[in-house]
């Protein structure tokens, strides 16, 4: 799963900026990953990190070139020839599989307002069928004058398991419509201004709720 020399993505969420930054693994213990300080891919500048801190990663296996994803948390330190980071291990279970070229759509319901850009129609609250850091599908009622291509602004409540809640504000363009039922469509929502911050946001938010749902799977 882990290898000493391992290369890992490291992403940071510091105010409304994502920074990235690469370290390596230096050792591996039974429920530690140490690395090295992660430098910054643009600056190269040092990243120092307190103890709690959690941090999301990713990482290539190179026999399968399969990409991972996991969060973990800095529980220590250690000096060795270099300074190292100590990180929980996740356990198998807590890796999940990313697209590097798709967003991976999470079949969840999540509170979402949706105003349209051109007053076509009166702001309302729904819900979503599936969510991606790519785009979303919303549940919406046959009376509303929601069509294809046009634009609309969506606000996103994202509940966090560390009891958190994140609020996105994001431009969307509706790609089709799918009829559901007599009262209800499905509008599917292109993602048009997201920025790092918002992507990688949706990006956590997806993560964790494959990772529960795994876990509730695994459960039963």
């Amino acid at each position: 799963m882990f290898k000493i020399g391992m290369v890992l993505n490291i992403e940071i969420i510091e105010g409304k900026k994502v920074n990235r930054y690469k370290s390596k693994i230096m050792d591996l213990g039974e429920s530690a990953i140490l690395i090295d300080y992660p430098t910054n891919i643009e600056t190269n500048k040092m990243l120092y990190l307190m103890n709690g801190s959690q941090v999301n990663i990713s990482y290539v296996e190179e026999e399968t070139e399969q990409a991972y994803q996991f969060s973990a948390f800095v529980i220590g330190k250690k000096k060795e020839n270099i300074p190292l980071i100590i990180l929980s291990k996740p356990h198998e279970e807590d890796l999940v599989q990313i697209q590097r070229r798709e967003f991976v759509r999470i079949k969840w319901p999540v509170d979402v307002a949706i105003h349209s850009v051109t007053n076509d129609f009166a702001p309302f609250q729904t819900i979503t069928d599936d969510i991606s850091a790519g785009g979303a599908s919303v549940l919406v009622s046959t009376e509303i004058p929601i069509y294809k291509q046009q634009q609309v602004y969506a606000w996103f409540v994202l509940p966090r398991k560390t009891g958190e809640y994140n609020y996105l504000k994001i431009n969307c363009e509706v790609v089709r419509i799918i009829p559901l039922n007599d009262q209800k469509n499905i509008a599917s929502l292109k993602f048009l201004n997201k920025g790092r911050f918002e992507e990688q946001t949706l990006l956590q938010f997806c993560y964790e709720i494959q990772v529960a749902l795994r876990k509730k799977e695994t459960n039963i």
